[in-house]
């Protein structure tokens, strides 16, 4: 089933082409590697994926849905994580920020709740729940964040730098788990400069340069 679909997208920023009549599409089940020199456009690809800024040409599919013309719609099948978005609120417990995020998504009360403590004790936060997220360490911090992204069940999952100073028990935790989100037919595409951790959990992997986006393995 293909979940993502990119038709002839060109980005440009002054002088610099990051993206020249690209297509190409990800598909259900799939974790995509993507890689590439800092700078080179990771992020804005992300950012482009999610509606966060527009192409100067081409259109994007999210579900068969043109994120330009619906991207609310859309938005209800993504999950996203930005590195330097990982913030959650502070004075509220891990398990509020869930809820709240939760609410923002469409999932409430008992489904909220359920999701919660699946995530959270998947996630190896249960015990954390009750404390305030201030205390939580960075690598708490970041997999609360990465749980709030995804409470609303979503069938893409786009994750800009997720590992970038985790510890090795974190960085074991969020790949476990990415693993099995790709087993229930989600589309998750990663991008990071991290190669090991690329290469031991994307089933393809995509290098950006020169303004476009080749598969390499």
């Amino acid at each position: 089933m293909e979940r993502i679909r990119i038709s002839n997208l060109i980005k440009s920023y002054a002088s610099r082409c990051v993206f020249h009549q690209t297509n190409i599409s990800f598909y259900a089940g799939e974790i995509i590697g993507l890689i590439g020199e800092n700078g080179i456009g990771k992020t804005t690809f992300i950012k482009l994926l999610c509606g966060l800024i527009h192409p100067d040409e081409g259109q994007i599919f999210i579900n068969g849905i043109n994120i330009q013309k619906n991207k609310a719609k859309c938005m209800q099948s993504m999950g996203v994580l930005l590195e330097g978005s990982r913030s959650v609120y502070w004075r509220l417990s891990a398990w509020q920020n869930f809820i709240y995020f939760s609410g923002l998504k469409g999932v409430f009360n008992k489904e909220a709740y359920k999701r919660a403590e699946e995530l959270f004790k998947f996630l190896e936060i249960w015990e954390a729940k009750d404390n305030k997220a201030e205390t939580l360490s960075y690598g708490m911090k970041q997999r609360l964040a990465f749980a709030c992204s995804i409470s609303h069940y979503p069938s893409v999952v786009l994750l800009d730098e997720p590992t970038t100073g985790l510890d090795s028990g974190s960085n074991l935790i969020f790949e476990h788990f990415i693993k099995q989100l790709s087993n229930e037919n989600k589309t998750i595409i990663i991008a990071s400069h991290d190669h090991d951790m690329i290469e031991r959990l994307s089933h393809k992997i995509f290098r950006i340069k020169d303004g476009s986006i080749k598969n390499v393995s």
